[in-house]
């Protein structure tokens, strides 16, 4: 069967709006297309209040409201900002087709057009609109079912821990035998307590970060911090033990003496203590029993202060940089289970940010990692946006080009540019070595040549655009082949745009310009689509679960320290009491969590097709 598709066609020429409408009935286009039509844009704007279309093909000079204001009014609109709008037009010289290319629409076609190409174009529009449909449900469901998976083992594993070494207690009182190991039950079910505690308290910090209750709070408590050594020097004391038990060592030594930071200390030992827990964790895994090393050095740079913690842990590809911070984020899971719930990064980096101050991270895999927390230097209060240098925002071009002479050219012009972002450029000389660059790095735009050695254009294109992680990644042709039969093809490749040389350099940046805008908008909406989803789950956790995990905690504590001096069995049997009457409120409430965590992404239904059978007596169940 067809995949279903609606196209908007707007024009004020009727006999020209029924024609393409007939031509879109009479051709197939791989698609069953339903067609409505509108004489101008507030027509177009009308009908698309009640039927979103998949494509719009809008002249521009039109009575009531033009081409340019229509297509700028679609893009304000955040459920339509990511259809695919061609502009159909009969303004052909080289002013109006810049203008037309910089508005931001996905193709200008001039008039008259040639039937087939229209159909083919619109076609190829349609399937890349597809992809990127296609792309965003598949990376809400790989999140749906990573957060699952990880909820399901950060909260039942700790959780087993509390219930098993339960009845291994109990089941040893009754029967009065292996007393020997009343201590190590308990220190079982206070180990799987301050997991499941940790991971309870981290979770309603991240509600606390995000509903601004954590700021107010710390706000209050920001004063003058002369010693932020010693503070510093007492979180490494903290993690000494655990570094020493996985025979990792930690190097600290300070360039610079520490100076005076208006700020709250608790927050910043608690963002310093995750980075340096995770330094640590991944270095043991890395280096196993023949040791590892962490080392922690401070110095002042730039006017802030720095403190930078290296490890020799697994390291991991720059690709990734951008998502390490993102809440639930754990890069290859599937090899290193034990890495949390992928939160205590984006707890660290929130609360550096309420400082004003930031967190970096560099990396090569198996070659370790280096996260820098950077703090302005600001003895008295001050707001913290005074301390933020107004900076673009940063954007990575891939470039790819054959000519030695001409790809340096480009990567400077792209580097010079003014604009709204700050460009990096990386460079290949062919499409296989684009490919390798694009392992290690993620591009926001490519631009590429098409002829060249090892690999041209389109065969590096298709490989982009068969790799899952980089199909959202626009594409520009910048190339010679300049013939109309060539610009076609190009087209009908599905690039975002097609550049001949020898170009205009206000043409291409403008161009460059117009694509990271609309690659970033559309990232946003998947960002969006996915913070929904994540603050969903967080809010499913709540301080209730604080209660029976106290009591847990303090009648095992209160066994353990007692059991020598214990003198009646009535004294045994409270504290049992107590722990079980916790243990049992704990695993309803993960078991509710879950629960509702399967609700809310949706797959409470894959679950109950898998556990459903039939049931052939009803009132068994009552």
């Amino acid at each position: 069967m067809k995949p279903k598709a609606t196209i908007l066609l707007v024009e004020d020429d009727q006999s020209m709006l029924n024609g393409m409408a007939d031509l879109l009935d009479a051709i197939d286009i791989g698609y069953d297309v339903t067609v409505f039509t509108a004489t101008n844009g507030v027509e177009g704007l009308e009908i698309m209040a009640e039927h979103t279309p998949d494509l719009i093909v809008s002249d521009i000079t039109m009575p009531k409201m033009d081409g340019f204001e229509f297509l700028a009014k679609v893009r304000k609109h955040p459920t339509w900002t990511h259809i695919p709008f061609i502009f159909l037009t009969a303004r052909g010289d080289k002013q109006e087709i810049f203008k037309g290319r910089l508005s931001g629409a996905d193709l200008y076609i001039t008039k008259p057009f040639q039937s087939k190409e229209l159909v083919d174009l619109i076609k190829t529009q349609l399937n890349r609109a597809s992809q990127l449909k296609e792309t965003r449900i598949q990376q809400l469901k790989a999140l749906k079912k990573d957060i699952l998976q990880i909820l399901n083992h950060e909260f039942r594993t700790p959780l087993t821990y509390v219930t098993a070494y339960y009845e291994m207690l109990a089941d040893s009182f009754n029967r009065l035998s292996d007393t020997e190991n009343f201590q190590e039950y308990l220190r079982g079910i206070q180990t799987g307590c301050v997991r499941l505690t940790h991971l309870v308290e981290d979770f309603i910090q991240i509600v606390e970060l995000r509903t601004g209750q954590k700021q107010r709070v710390i706000q209050n408590r920001m004063t003058q911090v002369t010693n932020l050594s010693e503070l510093l020097e007492e979180v490494i004391q903290k993690f000494e033990k655990q570094a020493t038990q996985t025979r990792v060592q930690i190097h600290y030594s300070p360039k610079d003496t520490a100076p005076a930071l208006y700020a709250d200390g608790s927050s910043l030992q608690d963002a310093f203590g995750r980075i340096l827990d995770n330094a640590i964790k991944f270095t043991a895994r890395k280096q196993g029993l023949n040791g590892g090393n962490v080392y922690v050095t401070t110095f002042i740079k730039d006017g802030r202060f720095h403190i930078e913690v290296r490890d020799e842990g697994i390291g991991f590809p720059s690709a990734v940089k951008k998502q390490l911070f993102e809440l639930f984020y754990q890069h290859q899971r599937h090899l290193l289970e034990q890495q949390g719930a992928g939160i205590g990064l984006t707890i660290a980096q929130e609360l550096v940010k309420l400082h004003g101050g930031d967190i970096t991270a560099e990396s090569k895999e198996n070659e370790g990692s280096t996260f820098t927390i950077v703090l302005p230097i600001r003895p008295v209060p001050t707001a913290v946006s005074d301390n933020l240098e107004p900076s673009k925002k940063q954007a990575t071009v891939l470039v790819v080009e054959d000519e030695l002479h001409l790809l340096e050219g480009l990567k400077e012009l792209l580097l010079i540019s003014e604009g709204k972002y700050r460009l990096n450029v990386l460079t290949a000389t062919d499409g296989k070595a684009g490919l390798e660059i694009m392992e290690q790095y993620m591009p926001d735009l490519i631009i590429s040549d098409i002829m060249m050695p090892h690999m041209d254009g389109y065969t590096f294109l298709r490989e982009v655009r068969q790799n899952p992680r980089w199909v959202q990644i626009p594409f520009i042709f910048l190339t010679a082949k300049g013939d109309h039969r060539d610009i076609i093809r190009g087209r009908l490749s599905g690039v975002e745009e097609y550049i001949t040389k020898p170009y205009d350099s206000d043409e291409l940046i403008g161009l460059v310009n117009k694509q990271l805008d609309r690659h970033f908008r559309y990232q946003s909406l998947i960002t969006e689509s996915l913070e929904e989803l994540k603050q969903s789950i967080i809010h499913l956790i709540t301080p209730d679960f604080r209660m029976p995990l106290s009591t847990v905690n303090q009648y095992t504590a209160e066994l353990a320290n007692s059991l020598a001096q214990v003198q009646t069995e009535e004294e045994l049997v409270e504290s049992l009491r107590g722990i079980r009457q916790g243990s049992v409120r704990l695993t309803r409430l993960v078991e509710d969590f879950i629960t509702l965590a399967e609700l809310h992404t949706g797959e409470a239904e894959s679950v109950f097709n898998m556990r459903a059978q039939p049931i052939f007596n009803a009132g068994l169940i009552i």
